[in-house]
């Protein structure tokens, strides 16, 4: 990954981004850290790292709303269940992003999988377009800061301090982080509140015995 983005630069990084930020499941991430760390060696400049991270990552998800606004509803009926996101599992997304919604675009980006359905899910929720972009921007800021300039700052001193000894011990504790991420993940878009599920399971025992 590090030697194609040493070859083909940050215009690698851009598109694999804004790809990743329509919903398309790249590792954007992973290219930021590397450009990061690239840029820490004088291999890429920070400026064009950060601008082609933070640019991606917002024409990605403005991309993923204009496509939410217009098509969201009808694609998720039509393809959804094909991807494991039907309609109802769907609604339990829109239930977040309405209780939540400035918060989940605030902190989408940061998340596997909000990070990928985040445009997409406002559009298709028909948020207040400048309202996204505010917090949309404010949070691709923040990332593209987090993991491309962190790397750049610390990469070089980090690698070097690890020279020499096993680092698969940092390699379980990532993955460990990204899964407990991802069931996070999965538990706070798709969980079913419960007081809800007795309350319908109530209602159709009442209307049962009505009839």
């Amino acid at each position: 990954m590090t030697e194609y983005l040493a070859q083909y630069g940050c215009g690698l990084l851009f598109i694999v981004v804004l790809l990743e930020s329509t919903g398309m499941p790249l590792p954007g991430e992973s290219l930021v850290v590397a450009g990061g760390l690239l840029a820490g060696e004088g291999t890429l400049s920070i400026v064009l790292v950060l601008g082609a991270a933070f640019f991606g990552s917002i024409i990605g998800d403005n991309i993923g709303y204009v496509v939410g606004r217009r098509y969201g509803r009808a694609m998720v009926v039509r393809w959804g269940e094909r991807f494991g996101l039907g309609e109802k599992r769907f609604k339990m997304v829109e239930q977040r992003f309405e209780n939540y919604g400035v918060l989940v675009v605030l902190i989408a980006r940061f998340v596997i999988i909000l990070r990928q359905l985040n445009g997409f899910v406002a559009g298709t929720m028909k948020m207040n377009w400048p309202v996204f972009f505010l917090y949309n921007s404010l949070s691709a800021a923040l990332w593209s800061f987090a993991y491309g300039g962190l790397a750049y700052l610390f990469g070089t001193a980090f690698q070097k301090f690890f020279a020499g000894h096993s680092t698969w011990p940092l390699y379980l504790i990532a993955v460990a982080i990204c899964l407990l991420g991802c069931w996070g993940t999965y538990r706070f878009l798709f969980r079913v509140d419960e007081e809800a599920d007795r309350k319908d399971e109530t209602a159709e025992a009442g209307a049962s015995q009505k009839r």
